[in-house]
């Protein structure tokens, strides 16, 4: 890391708060797509793998990071009205104000040394360092600025059925169970191909190529779809599959994630106008899990148990969601968010 990365990062930052934090994600789905493509030809990939996918180019921590806290400090500057603090896809350029852009660049640098270094000290073996940046700045910046880690909720509480969400379509349980497990399941299979592949170049960075698909298909949500986020899932999922996990336990972690984002969204994210990432959250929760833990139990290679597990998960939840009233308790219509 060095000054000219800093300063690479300070511009990077900078675009991404002039993009949009949406937008300029989205990038990094088509460079990683891009990357795949290079590497499977033969051409250099890996260099836009690791200096601009994942460089300070394009780096979620860097352009993401710089996108929504910008869009955070428009709000705490009067520039834009209470409620679109959180509002990632609006290009802050628009606003016609350089402070904004130089905010969106300040915290591009800091999340490029913070991820940076991090990986130095030897913490991406273990989490995703770039995924924990933008969780921490975001906090961070919530606390200094609003005062706050999860603010308060008003009406019903956070954690009830129809109270506020971050992906109404993933919210209920055996909807979160069965959608996370189908989007889980095809990412789990395309990474077991990726690693099976007798390009080494590829089987090492192809692990990301769910990931990729899953910020491309964030562009629909530009239009005005309901398509949903689902880049955590398939980031968990490639994770645990590249860290020895068979088939089940990748899809195991596609669901974890699925259920930690929709968790920690009502937690740290829903209340308040600061955008704290859910997806950014789940991943460098669930990571750890995967990476580490699971491992080191000596179960990542045991085809049937997850399976099982999964089975039973699935029981659990649909008995849960639509079977409720069999054990005397009330159930709830959802209601659009």
């Amino acid at each position: 890391m060095t000054a000219f990365h800093l300063f690479y990062a300070f511009c990077a930052g900078a675009f991404g708060a002039m993009m949009g934090a949406s937008g300029a994600f989205i990038l990094t789905g088509c460079f990683c797509a891009i990357g795949m493509a290079a590497l499977l030809g033969g051409a250099e990939g890996a260099f836009i793998h690791s200096c601009v996918t994942f460089g300070p180019y394009l780096l979620p921590a860097v352009t993401f990071a710089g996108g929504a806290a910008a869009a955070h400090y428009a709000r705490l500057r009067g520039y834009v009205p209470y409620g679109e603090g959180r509002d990632i896809q609006q290009a802050l350029i628009a606003l016609g104000k350089p402070d904004v852009v130089l905010f969106g660049g300040l915290i591009g640098m800091i999340g490029y040394a913070m991820s940076t270094g991090m990986g130095l000290l030897g913490l991406g073996r273990l989490t995703d360092t770039s995924a924990l940046s933008i969780t921490l700045i975001a906090l961070g910046l919530k606390l200094l600025c609003d005062h706050t880690l999860m603010g308060k909720a008003d009406g019903l509480p956070r954690y009830h059925p129809d109270a506020p969400c971050w992906q109404a379509t993933l919210t209920r349980t055996f909807d979160k169970t069965l959608y996370g497990a189908l989007i889980a399941g095809a990412a789990a299979c395309c990474v077991q191909e990726v690693l099976s592949s007798e390009n080494a170049l590829f089987a090492q960075y192809g692990i990301f190529l769910p990931f990729g698909i899953s910020c491309v298909v964030l562009r629909l949500t530009l239009g005005g779809t309901k398509a949903p986020t689902t880049h955590h899932i398939t980031l968990c999922t490639a994770y645990a599959m590249a860290a020895g996990g068979s088939l089940g336990w990748g899809i195991l972690a596609g669901v974890l994630a699925t259920f930690a984002a929709d968790f920690l969204g009502r937690t740290f994210h829903m209340h308040g106008d600061a955008y704290v990432d859910p997806a950014a959250m789940a991943i460098c929760t669930v990571t750890p899990l995967v990476q580490w833990l699971l491992p080191m139990t000596g179960l990542h290679q045991t085809q049937v148990l997850p399976f099982m597990l999964l089975g039973l998960w699935l029981a659990g939840a649909w008995v849960f969601q639509y079977r409720r009233k069999s054990f005397g308790h009330q159930t709830f219509s959802r209601s659009a968010h």
